[in-house]
């Protein structure tokens, strides 16, 4: 393979020319979101209804609980508090609520990031329940960030923001989402704490953010919808996200991504 502006020689997994920093096709090829989706749905065929049972867990003590704290708190409980310790309480009690539930949706990432094969079984994530821990630390970090983007984004009681940072708010939960949701498995592959991972997700995976964004934005979309109907087809979707996401880092981790030295 060679540069397209220089004509340099470049390696297999060349993500730059080192002679005048044009980015090489491997990152709208090899690389792309669409490519590795469509290759990870080839290797599911058929397996996703043997993991119904573990899906079924995931779904009754992930997504539901989530879902009804989430409801409760826009239907019942207003953030906009008119005092900055009622507003900090408010924040923190949502947050820590919300954390507890989602390692129980998380966990199927301990079962499949360090394997190569397309199985997840009930029996299996349930040995994996020791992992808790370790899930709910990283959920209440995310859960930390979020609360600083909000509180940035929108201010204290009192103390008005700019209305543009509301679309500044959008955009920076997008991005915490396309560095979080990889952290996930790059804490499994390389054994290594939530902080660390999300920091080796935030400074190794940058040359390939949009695809991991788009990547992310067609399994909310994706999950979205199956819940919307009735949350039965998330049983069929969520292996999908599953393994898209660990695929794909794994993909990253071949490319030696999270090799380099900064």
């Amino acid at each position: 393979m060679r540069c397209k502006k220089c004509n340099t020689h470049l390696g297999s997994h060349d993500l730059w020319c080192m002679s005048c920093g044009v980015q090489s096709p491997v990152v709208k090829t090899d690389l792309a979101a669409l490519r590795s989706l469509k290759n990870t749905r080839k290797e599911l065929k058929g397996k996703t209804s043997s993991m119904v049972p573990a899906m079924g867990f995931s779904i009754i003590l992930g997504v539901i609980p989530i879902a009804i704290l989430i409801w409760i708190f826009a239907s019942f409980i207003n953030n906009e508090s008119n005092t900055i310790g009622k507003l900090m309480i408010n924040l923190s009690l949502k947050s820590v609520l919300i954390s507890l539930f989602v390692p129980m949706l998380l966990l199927p990432f301990s079962l499949i990031s360090n394997q190569r094969d397309y199985s997840l079984k009930l029996k299996d994530l349930l040995l994996n329940m020791k992992h808790y821990p370790k899930y709910l630390l990283f959920a209440l970090i995310n859960a930390v960030v979020l609360m600083v983007l909000y509180l940035v984004c929108f201010g204290f009681p009192g103390f008005a923001s700019d209305p543009i940072l509301r679309l500044v708010w959008i955009v920076l939960i997008n991005y915490w989402l396309a560095i979080a949701l990889p952290a996930v498995v790059v804490m499994e592959i390389k054994q290594v704490n939530p902080l660390k991972a999300l920091k080796l997700s935030y400074q190794h995976f940058t040359d390939v953010r949009w695809n991991i964004y788009l990547l992310a934005l067609l399994m909310v979309i994706f999950n979205g919808l199956a819940f919307a109907l009735a949350i039965f087809p998330l049983l069929f979707t969520l292996p999908v996200m599953y393994f898209s996401f660990r695929d794909y880092v794994l993909k990253l981790e071949e490319y030696e991504l999270l090799e380099y030295r900064l």
